[in-house]
């Protein structure tokens, strides 16, 4: 499916669709970069040992092969570049000898299917270095940093292990150079719409009001019905069905419109999908031969060559195929619009997605309190050998990297998911309706449900009330108003609205009265890894792309979010699960609506100053203090170590000094912290924590002292004289 190229230098042509004139042959041009590696870290693990570099930010992730460490760059260049060749040259060779085998690749499944103890484990590493080449490179196209981009991505391979003499080689240096012609001529449009909404023509009064919103706030819009599309009332109607017709539509909006976003508006049944072909083979056990929707293929534009990318290389009108009866076509991957689905199924559908994305970008959300509140959702996905709840896992690692956001952890290890007061769903329901900006949930799925299990339980399904899971019905009736999360789900299926137009994650999108405002999930069956490996690849790690690509890269729309996620998932060593992973990542959403706006997050703040320790039943005062680097205005929510929280305080001036008041009812030791954020909603990272410790309070102790004295008294009523002229038990009984 996607077209990998081996270390040999290959010239590749790119062919620029949007009429490059020509030019004087010039001198090639080239591109260097020079990744230097650390010392492999090697560490025993029972009958393994795994291998990292610190420099690293990837793995080589093959069934039955050792898990090894890679790098990821990725260069961008304008569209029409031609890429000469790209080389990549290995330097100062070390060797080194290790004990035991190094650890393989954790096994992948069905995320959901049942997992025996013989599939946990599988190592065929045989006779021959391992990777064969020190790097790797595809070059497609893309849309990258918002500009129609040529993309190529470099895999280095730092690390070969020979497995016959448990030896590993690596390279302190790998040299990349890319040769390429820059692109020549400029590109002009005859009109500039940013976007474009398509939809059957029976919308359009309903998406009127949404090109309307657009428009006023700076964003070119433009509806274009299916039947302007098929009758070609814009441009000519090219293609040999309806969904080629559409995806040669927006290719022409691209070139004659400047167009970056499409929004497609409508089920299945409204508008049509492409359905794709990936074969997995699981010998010894049955295939993973699904058929499933993919909306990549409408995003996906131009091929490597910058020709247009059909999904059928080999023209035999079976689309997006991989090894399906031996067949694979080439795709590209590379999104080349940013693009969401409103899998609207009537026009009162479509009414409440207007007026959900009007309200949340006239508000704006990402600049209210209940925006920072992030709700995670997971317990324990599979059996392991090494006990890792995965879904609370991956929850863990989006809290981390969401760095500043408020989590609500709806775990099975803390009792949300399993207890009846409130019930699992409950409780679920309502760390929802409380407002979030952000909902993960990592377990188990199907179109209408959300399930996962408790630790190392897997014959139970949770939350709870039993037979446990949340449904489609249990998000239709979420009440969170405007406050409406993004929704993260990696699961089995839970967007494959083709088949149930009330899909778990649509049915977050069409909730009147709450639900979400955008949502990403799947349109087939999942695949993770087991154990710790669940992050490092497949619907795990596609899920925290999409934070990454939120948090890391400063997506400032949901179309960026998407795209970006994608992006970074996307390597040259990809195989059959990986690109089913990348096509069937759905999202619901408009590819243009506002989660940020761009702006440097003010500095980490000071470490809370106040007293370390007091009495419970009394205020404690806390200041801190931080700069923004664009001067913008600051606000404070300081953390107070019991599950609570001060709210929002401010706005304070850049520099000034902020405090908030505490008062703690129950001894213990607290961990007092504080964030910040700007006014256009940035948040900065938390500060060092302050270990604050209350006691119980002297009124308490004497209390307690005073009843035991009391009761004594009553025995022996002489020995009040005697206890009255000692200093302490005489104030005490003063009192």
């Amino acid at each position: 499916m996607k077209k990998f190229i081996p270390i040999l230098i290959v010239g590749v042509l790119l062919i620029s669709g949007l009429g490059a004139v020509a030019a004087p042959k010039k001198d090639v041009e080239s591109e260097k970069l020079t990744v230097t590696f650390n010392q492999p870290i090697i560490q025993s693990e029972e009958q393994f040992v795994t291998v990292k570099i610190d420099e690293a930010d990837s793995f080589i992730l093959k069934q039955g092969k050792p898990m090894l460490p890679s790098y990821v760059e990725t260069f961008a260049f304008p569209f029409g570049t031609k890429i000469k060749s790209v080389t990549g040259t290995p330097a100062n060779i070390q060797m080194q000898t290790i004990s035991k085998d190094i650890k393989p690749t954790p096994k992948a499944v069905i995320v959901g299917q049942t997992v025996t103890a013989s599939q946990k484990e599988t190592i065929n590493y045989g006779t021959e270095p391992y990777p064969s080449n020190w790097f790797e490179y595809d070059v497609g196209c893309g849309r990258y940093d918002g500009e129609l981009s040529v993309i190529v991505e470099v895999e280095v391979n730092p690390v070969k292990y020979h497995p016959v003499d448990k030896i590993i080689e690596w390279a302190k240096e790998v040299n990349i150079v890319i040769e390429y012609d820059p692109a020549v001529g400029t590109m002009s449009f005859n009109d500039d719409y940013q976007l474009v909404v398509i939809g059957p023509s029976e919308f359009s009064s309903q998406l009127s009001p949404l090109i309307t919103h657009k428009i006023g706030r700076g964003v070119t819009a433009k509806f274009v019905s299916l039947n302007d599309i098929y009758s070609g009332t814009y441009f000519p109607a090219t293609g040999r069905d309806n969904q080629e017709k559409i995806k040669y539509f927006i290719k022409n909006a691209i070139e004659n419109w400047s167009t970056g976003d499409v929004l497609l508006v409508g089920s299945s049944s409204k508008l049509p999908t492409r359905t794709v072909h990936i074969y997995i083979d699981l010998s010894p056990d049955p295939p993973d031969n699904e058929i499933f929707v993919s909306d990549l293929y409408y995003a996906d534009i131009y091929d490597e060559y910058g020709a247009f990318c059909s999904w059928d290389s080999n023209g035999n009108d079976i689309f997006g195929e991989y090894d399906w009866n031996g067949e694979t076509d080439d795709v590209d991957l590379h999104p080349d619009v940013y693009l969401g689905r409103l899998a609207c199924r009537d026009t009162g559908e479509v009414t409440t997605m207007v007026n959900k994305i009007k309200t949340y970008e006239n508000t704006p959300a990402y600049q209210e309190d209940w925006f920072t509140n992030l709700v995670v959702c997971g317990g324990d996905s599979f059996p392991d050998n090494n006990d890792v709840d995965e879904g609370e896992y991956i929850n863990q690692i989006v809290i981390d990297m969401m760095d500043g956001f408020i989590p609500d952890k709806q775990w099975v290890t803390n009792g949300k998911l399993t207890g009846y007061t409130p019930t699992g769903v409950n409780s679920i329901k309502n760390a929802i309706n409380d407002g979030c900006g952000f909902v993960d949930f990592s377990g188990h799925g199907n179109t209408n449900i959300w399930a996962t299990h408790p630790h190392d339980n897997h014959g139970t399904w949770v939350p709870t009330p039993l037979p446990g899971g949340i449904k489609s019905t249990h998000i239709q009736t979420l009440s969170n108003g405007n406050k409406l999360p993004i929704v993260t789900v990696e699961a089995c299926s839970t967007s494959k609205f083709a088949s149930d137009p009330n899909c778990f994650n649509w049915a977050f999108m069409h909730n009147s009265n709450g639900g979400a405002i955008g949502s990403f999930g799947a349109t087939a069956l999942g695949w993770g890894y087991i154990g710790s490996g669940v992050s490092q690849g497949l619907i795990g790690k596609m899920g925290l792309d999409t934070f990454r690509a939120y948090k890391l890269d400063d997506a400032i729309t949901f179309g960026e979010m998407w795209a970006k996620a994608l992006e970074r998932y996307i390597t040259p060593s990809m195989d059959a699960m990986d690109i089913k992973t990348v096509s069937e990542w759905e999202p619901f959403g408009d590819p243009t609506l506002a989660i940020g706006e761009e702006s440097d997050p003010p500095y980490k703040p000071d470490k809370p100053d106040g007293p370390a320790s007091g009495a419970t039943g009394q205020e404690h005062t806390y200041t801190t203090s931080t700069t923004d680097p664009d001067g913008d205005d600051i606000y404070y929510m300081f953390d107070w170590g019991d599950d609570t929280t001060s709210g929002w305080l401010g706005p304070y001036n850049s520099g000034a000094t902020a405090s908030g008041g505490k008062t703690w009812e129950i001894q213990g030791t607290y961990e007092v912290k504080v964030v910040a954020k700007d006014d256009h909603g940035k948040l900065s990272s938390w500060s060092d924590p302050l270990d604050v410790t209350m006691p119980r309070n002297k009124a308490f102790f004497n209390s307690i002292l005073l009843e035991i004295l009391e009761r004594i008294l009553e025995r022996f009523p002489l020995l009040e004289q005697i206890l009255s002229s000692m200093p302490i038990i005489g104030g005490l009984l003063d009192i």
